[in-house]
């Protein structure tokens, strides 16, 4: 760390005889009493006075000649000035280090950035500029700046309303500033500061860390890097249970059994015994299979009981076929092997009852189509799977394993649109 020389020369100021503490002295083009806000030639040995004093005088946040040590390098406060773009307002702090020269510290009311003069000119790039292999994004138009309020000593003569015509190009955590006066273009790169950085090095109070409002246009995103991880996290999840999925999904038939179902309305039951889950909890699948179903349908009423405690669990299917001819066209619908699975059942011996009760579709709309009548049967398979994956309980997974990665994404654009939103004067 490299401390300033002690360059600080005491004048009397020729307007109100305040003592004028002149810190850059050879460097210093024009100073502003901190007592009146004369402003004065510093190139002049009495400091002649160049403007009159403004109208009301005020203390800057961090006062004149306050040291602090930003990015390794010492600095003090030589110049304050505040200037507005008929939207918002924002305090430039002018700092001096006998062996860097100056650098400024800019203040938007939430957070600070460090500028230092460039001297090199960005390359461009269609409507984009590089510098250090870099690119930058312009934000917005061209715009004005005014000087609103000036105290202090700086190297140009500066004094209250002095205009000039700034353009930004931003990237995350830097801004390029290009400012256009008559006499001179010159290039500023902005560092934006860490929350409390600043406020540490100058002694003032600690502002909060705050993500609300209208975000500085090279504010990174407090979500990026969280998004990365989040979405990183969220492919690997998905992976993993696309994995364990597929070596989960696996299913076997353990019981099957086909009988008869008369088709006049009359209920069959049908008990398939001894059915073994060893599984703590099981997924069980009973499919059925009614392939000579004709223009009618079976209503499948399932109860698969625990031997040991009697514990049933319910389940309800309809095996169905109905075929026939409309304005000259044929159709058919219905779905003759239908399945239904249950979730967790606990280990342990099992009877599955079967109540089965068939009708015939008693439509006189088409009395040529029926291929069976009252007291015909149709045989009826059914087959008990264990195993197997159920497709909802994967697409709930999958959804809760990407809500925390969709709402920081959300986060990030929502930050991103706000950071590039054109400047109005609700943003004040």
């Amino acid at each position: 760390m490299t401390a300033p020389l002690n360059t600080v020369r005491a004048l009397t100021c020729p307007n109100c005889g305040g003592t004028i503490a002149l810190r850059a002295a050879g460097n210093t083009v024009s100073i502003i009493c901190e007592h009146c806000g004369t402003t004065l030639d510093a190139t002049s040995p009495d400091l002649a006075p160049i403007a009159q004093a403004q109208a009301a005088m005020q203390r800057p946040e961090i006062p004149l000649g306050t040291r602090g040590s930003l990015r390794g390098v010492q600095w003090e406060v030589v110049g304050y000035l505040e200037r507005s773009d008929s939207y918002v307002t924002w305090a430039e702090y002018l700092l001096f280090n006998p062996y860097e020269g100056y650098a400024f510290l800019v203040d938007d009311g939430r957070r600070f950035s460090l500028g230092v003069l460039m001297t090199q000119l960005p390359g461009y790039t269609g409507g984009s500029i590089t510098v250090d292999d870099l690119g930058y994004t312009r934000f917005g138009s061209r715009y004005g700046a005014w000087v609103k309020f000036v105290v202090g000593e700086f190297y140009w003569r500066v004094a209250v309303g002095e205009h000039v015509l700034i353009t930004d190009f931003v990237r995350p955590g830097t801004m390029l500033s290009c400012e256009e006066s008559a006499d001179e273009r010159t290039w500023t790169k902005l560092d934006l500061l860490d929350f409390g950085e600043a406020e540490a090095a100058f002694g003032i109070a600690r502002r909060g860390k705050s993500y609300g409002g209208t975000p500085a246009p090279h504010e990174p995103s407090p979500y990026g890097n969280l998004m990365k991880e989040a979405l990183i996290i969220g492919v690997v999840a998905v992976v993993t249970l696309i994995v364990i999925m597929m070596m989960g999904g696996q299913s076997s038939r353990i019981a099957a059994e086909t009988f008869d179902v008369p088709l006049d309305g009359v209920t069959k039951t049908q008990v398939i015994r001894q059915i073994d889950l060893p599984a703590r909890l099981s997924a069980v699948r009973i499919a059925a299979r009614a392939d000579r179903i004709d223009n009618g349908w079976a209503d499948l009423d399932y109860s698969l009981v625990n031997r040991a405690t009697q514990e049933s669990f319910d389940a309800y299917a309809t095996a169905e076929e109905y075929h026939g001819v409309t304005d000259g066209e044929s159709w058919r619908e219905g779905d003759t092997t239908p399945g239904v699975k249950l979730s967790s059942i606990p280990a342990g011996q099992y009877d599955l009852v079967v109540e089965a009760t068939g009708h015939l579709w008693s439509n006189t709309t088409f009395p040529t189509a029926f291929a069976a009548s009252a007291g015909d049967t149709t045989p009826v398979t059914i087959a008990v799977e264990r195993g197997g994956v159920f497709i909802g309980n994967f697409f709930l997974a999958f959804f809760v394993l990407l809500l925390w990665p969709a709402i920081i994404v959300l986060l990030h654009l929502s930050f991103e649109q706000r950071r590039m939103a054109p400047v109005t004067e609700d943003d004040e």
